[in-house]
């Protein structure tokens, strides 16, 4: 099952592997990971971060030990894990200069270094659609037109075979 829907709010639920749990929940809370099925709960307003199908188990925003930055409301909300990106330094600046190169960053350091989605994103997936998407939301906020370099339509997350940075 790909899909669950979170206890807490009700949103459908992206699953993750168990090594995005075991690489980022507290080591206390490391020993109630069981062998189900584990989901992402992408809601803002919801406090669960991970749920297991099925089952009452949740791991909260309180139980990881890196922020979430999607559920955070207050600086810095963290975005691309591997590369140090925030929503607030995609906002500053596009506000800036009007573009944005944080797409053609990522891109560019994945094909140089390589990247850890499935073990620092608590999405356990590539970061490029999320980051994407708070660029294209400033671009639309600060009425750049057609300045976001290296936005062109959604793409492949980056760990899949054939994507745009492998």
């Amino acid at each position: 099952m790909n899909e669950a829907k979170c206890p807490s709010c009700g949103i459908k639920g992206k699953r993750v592997g168990t090594i995005t749990l075991r690489s980022l929940l507290k080591p206390d809370k490391q020993v109630s990971i069981g062998n189900n099925a584990y989901f992402f709960c992408g809601s803002v307003g919801c406090e669960t971060v991970y749920f297991a199908d099925g089952d009452a188990e949740t791991f909260s925003t309180a139980d990881l030990t890196v922020r979430v930055g999607i559920k955070e409301s207050s600086p810095p909300r963290p975005v691309c894990y591997c590369f140090g990106h925030d929503i607030e330094g995609i906002f500053g600046e596009v506000e800036r200069t009007g573009k944005s190169t944080v797409v053609a960053d990522i891109r560019k350091r994945i094909r140089e270094e390589g990247c850890s989605c499935e073990t620092r994103n608590p999405q356990g997936a590539c970061c490029l659609g999320t980051v994407q998407g708070i660029a294209e939301e400033a671009l639309a906020r600060f009425g750049a037109k057609g300045g976001g370099q290296g936005i062109k339509g959604k793409e492949k997350g980056c760990c899949e075979p054939g994507s745009c940075c492998t």
